[in-house]
């Protein structure tokens, strides 16, 4: 268009073409108010479009501003929250590593993807070590914004260029951008993504966290990544105990980590060149360090292999990191805070202190090991042991199998946690649950007798019985019937929960695995109901607590992390009252009286008591013995995992031994001061004077008296009625009410049950029997001070179906024991006589279906009865 060009302006009436008047003329055409076409210089826009655009265009500056804006405050809120908050290894998976309480590696595991990181803070390595990292890898790390621009220029030439020699420019952050999010650089499209990311780390990360991110992901060989694990790798201890001369070779490494890395007892003359090398540029900087050159002409002599301890109880402490924290409840709903806190150490990687004592620990490897090859002859290749803090229940030494690697004895089955048969190890608690309930203390004389228990009709280890035994020797000895008869009387004891007897105990603390209560019956007694080793040392230390049960802890109450974890929470488990403190002080004095399974102890221990107790499965596969020792709560077992038998597995004789054995070793290895615990005596518990033949508080015939502990208001109250004075007319034999006089003594004589009489005399040990009153007489004082009859069958509040039949299936035998001084007893059905019998002697009843009252008097007019229910079956 030229710029002279002039055009006519439109006269009014005209319209100009593109133009239009509202209301008026053809569309596109006319006057404002004519409707004739308006005329327009070519290239004129119409005024109302123009102004469209313009306002467009405006609002898209608008737009794009605004937009940038938003992305920029985006982005910088995005930079601050990485700053404060960002995890450069949040998506690197760390190895799970345990160590003892005082910080000793016990076992590393390898990460998700088959290396081992051993996470570690910035500030836990030693003084130095960041500086010699640098000096080898970055000299410029604090300088520049994550690329060094000069190092990248001379890379670029010599290697692309020149092509005289392949040249690297990473940087620090470089290096942590292609380990971290696995960039290939090889390629100049990588290595290019690699120098951005690397700018943006700078921009989102501290110096200081980028530098710890390398200092946990540099390669040092193999499957080894990061420094503190090499340090335990190659040297065996953590990396804040390394020398110079140590922290110098871990430092040379990631420039070559195949070709430098040590091996098993040698390290390549590269590796040393090497770090020789950064000694001379150290030197420039330190020169306070020349005598370390000496070191560095030692021979270096390097492991190559993590710590391997205590391999039951790490994987134990492994599998529970591994678990979800929602999957850790326990019977009764609680969460375990352990799991919680262990689990969440173990995704951030760090070093997680155990409980475990490493010198523990190695000695009772060291005492199992011993015991196992001193009885390898009479078959003996398996066992597992516990020690506990009897304080805080904390697992001090845990040995799961004899040999880990032994597959011939399925070594790597963790032996502390298998549900096996207790024995009789249960005992102790059925006899604190006893005190509880006032039905004993330490001198009540229970019956060691020949007794049936409905359909179950157990004996003794050795096929004996004791006859009359103080409630003391019943637990050392581990007498069955007296303990079956004091659980029969728990779980039946008129107005008192089922809950309180020995299978309620064990529901309360949370056993796992229990069946129903009547799955077991009586014979939990005797060790029917599966325990696992972790257990039982529970239970035991319930005993050593005031009667207070808490799961043997394998963390401490709160996280010690040695890297970088921190502190970690405390755990939720809930202390669980099984007994009182009453009940648990005189049970542990019960026990300790148990008499010692080894000829001698150590001299600098043997004045600490241990209380103990050995147990016996059925058909000799465990062998059991449970102690408090001292400060220790402790467990052994010996036996085959397959469940095969052997006669030599026997608690008192197999078991205690070790179990004194490890004792005695752990305890010689504490300071003096250490190895006792003073107990206070509970408020309600004091020493009563009882006669020591009945355990009965002694009346003025008893001879003499012992004394015994006692709980007042609770323990059992009763005279004695052993001892009775009686006079006897020298001239006929026959017992007397007639006072002293020339024809009349005076004696005190022992009146024995007839059961207890029977076994005395199959012993060998016959008792002098009291006289009987003249034929016709019956003394004034009979009713008063004997025994009641006993009945031992049938047992009181049981159901007997009697079947059709044989006469044997439709009938009750009645079996009593009574008074010393009684002749016969007198049998009664619901007030209806059914026979008579002489004491101790059997008489078969048939009765009818229903229930019934069987009463049993004795010829002095003493009674005792019991109901029973009757059924008929098919």
């Amino acid at each position: 268009m030229r710029a002279d060009r002039k055009t006519k302006a439109p006269q009014p009436g005209q319209g100009t073409p593109g133009q239009g008047t509202p209301g008026q003329g053809t569309p596109g055409q006319g006057t404002p108010g004519q409707g004739a076409p308006v005329q327009r210089a070519p290239g004129q826009r119409a005024p109302v479009r123009q102004g469209r655009r313009t306002a467009w265009r405006v609002s898209g500056r608008r737009v794009v501003v605004i937009c940038a804006v938003l992305s920029a405050a985006v982005f910088a809120v995005f930079v601050i929250h990485e700053r404060i908050a960002g995890d450069i290894l949040k998506n690197t998976p760390f190895s799970l590593a345990y160590a003892d309480r005082a910080g000793n590696l016990l076992r590393a595991f390898p990460a998700a993807d088959g290396q081992y990181r051993i996470r570690t803070r910035l500030a836990d390595f030693p003084p130095g070590f960041a500086e010699a990292i640098l000096l080898q890898e970055d000299r410029f790390f604090y300088a520049h914004p994550g690329v060094n621009p000069a190092a990248l220029v001379r890379a670029a030439r010599e290697t692309w260029v020149r092509k005289s020699r392949r040249m690297g420019a990473s940087t620090i952050t470089m290096q942590v951008v292609r380990l971290a999010y696995d960039i290939r650089t090889d390629t100049v499209p990588g290595k290019l993504r690699q120098i951005g990311a690397a700018l943006l780390m700078d921009l989102c990360h501290s110096k200081k966290r980028i530098l710890e991110a390398y200092l946990n992901l540099a390669p040092v060989g193999g499957n080894i990544e990061g420094f503190q694990a090499g340090s335990w790798y190659y040297f065996g201890k953590p990396a804040a105990k390394l020398d110079l001369s140590e922290i110098l070779l871990l430092a040379v490494l990631p420039q070559d980590p195949v070709d430098r890395r040590p091996r098993a007892g040698t390290v390549p003359d590269e590796t040393l060149a090497a770090r020789n090398a950064l000694f001379e540029s150290w030197l420039a900087d330190h020169p306070e360090d020349a005598g370390v050159r000496a070191d560095l002409a030692l021979p270096v002599r390097a492991l190559c292999s993590f710590p391997f301890t205590a391999p039951h109880f790490t994987e134990r402490a492994a599998r529970q990191s591994r678990q979800r924290p929602d999957a850790q409840e326990s019977r009764s709903g609680r969460q375990s805070g352990i799991a919680r806190r262990n689990q969440a150490a173990g995704q951030a990687g760090g070093i997680v202190r155990t409980t475990l004592d490493l010198g523990m620990q190695r000695t009772a490897e060291r005492e199992l090991s011993r015991w196992i090859e001193r009885n390898r002859a009479i078959g003996v290749s398996n066992g597992a042991l516990l020690v506990a803090d009897r304080e805080t229940m904390e697992i001090r030494a845990a040995v799961g199998s004899a040999f880990w690697s032994d597959d011939s004895i399925s070594g790597q089955v963790d032996g502390t946690l298998a549900k096996r048969s207790p024995g009789s190890t249960l005992k102790p608690f059925i006899y604190a649950l006893a005190l509880d309930r006032g039905l004993l203390h330490p001198a009540t004389m229970l019956k060691d007798t020949p007794t049936g228990f409905n359909e179950y009709t157990p004996d003794n280890y050795r096929g004996d019985f004791a006859g009359p035994v103080s409630a003391q020797k019943a637990l050392t000895d581990s007498r069955n019937i007296p303990a079956i008869a004091l659980a029969r009387d728990l779980a039946s004891g008129s107005g008192v929960a089922r809950t309180d007897d020995l299978y309620g105990l064990l529901e309360r603390a949370g056993i796992a695995g229990l069946k129903g209560r009547d799955h077991y019956g009586l014979s939990i007694v005797l060790g029917s109901a599966e325990v696992t080793m972790n257990e039982l040392v529970g239970l035991y230390g319930a005993l050593a607590n005031e009667g207070t049960y808490r799961e043997p802890e394998i963390f401490p109450p709160v996280e010690h992390a040695l890297s970088a974890t921190g502190k970690g929470e405390n755990s939720s488990a809930r202390p669980v009252a099984l007994f009182s403190d009453e009940a648990a002080f005189i049970t542990l004095r019960m026990l300790e009286s148990n008499e010692l399974p080894v000829a001698s102890r150590s001299r600098t221990v043997a004045d600490i008591p241990v209380a103990f107790k050995t147990g016996t499965s059925i058909g000799f596969k465990d062998a059991w013995c449970a102690a408090i020792a001292g400060p220790f709560v402790m467990a052994v077992w010996i036996g085959n995992f397959d469940g095969q038998g052997n006669t030599a597995f026997i608690g008192r004789s197999m078991a205690a031994p070790l179990l004194f054995n490890l004792a005695d070793a752990l305890l010689s290895g504490l300071p003096p001061e250490q190895r006792s615990v003073s107990e206070l005596y509970p408020d309600n518990v004091s020493r009563v004077n009882v006669c020591p033949v009945s355990g009965a508080l002694p009346g003025s015939d008893c001879p003499r008296t012992v004394s015994t502990w006692y709980i007042p208001g609770v323990s059992p109250i009763a005279t004695c009625r052993i001892h009775r004075a009686i006079n006897i007319d020298v001239r006929t034999g026959y017992r007397t009410d007639r006072p002293e006089g020339p024809d009349v003594v005076r004696e005190v004589r022992e009146f024995w049950p007839s059961d207890l009489l029977a076994l005395f005399a199959e012993a060998g040990l016959p008792r002098l029997v009291p006289p009987p009153y003249a034929p016709g007489t019956s003394g004034s004082d009979a009713r008063r001070a004997g025994f009641p009859p006993d009945i031992i069958s049938p047992l009181s509040n049981t159901t007997y179906v009697l079947r059709a039949g044989s006469e044997s299936r439709r009938t009750l035998v009645l079996h009593a024991a009574a008074d010393a001084d009684a002749t016969e007893l007198f049998w009664f059905a619901d007030s209806v006589f059914i026979g008579r019998a002489a004491p101790g002697q059997k008489l078969f009843w048939n009765p009818s279906a229903g229930t019934h009252l069987v009463t049993a008097v004795d010829s002095n007019g003493r009674t005792s009865s019991v109901k029973i229910t009757v059924s008929a079956g098919e």
